[in-house]
């Protein structure tokens, strides 16, 4: 029941300390958290790990492109079945 709680910061009657929770207290486990998440995750990975450490810049060119030919085709997809 704790991690249902809703924090809110809150400061001791002594001293200067403000409660701040985590990510993790604050989080409530939603599609659309994990959602986030995972397009936070598939940002470090694609573009910060990837071309610095793994690949030469043609690689890198490539991947980049295709990446993003696949992410616009699917958004385009997904839009033209909601509204069509």
């Amino acid at each position: 029941m704790a991690a249902e709680k809703i924090y809110e910061p809150y400061k001791k009657s002594r001293g200067t300390m403000i409660y701040t929770p985590t990510n993790q207290q604050m989080s409530r486990g939603g599609i659309g958290e994990k959602l986030a998440d995972f397009v936070k995750n598939l940002y470090w990975v694609y573009y910060i790990h990837l071309p610095f450490y793994l690949m030469t810049s043609l690689d890198a060119f490539c991947l980049h492109t295709i990446f993003l030919v696949v992410v616009s085709l699917s958004l385009f997809g997904l839009l033209k079945y909601i509204f069509l």
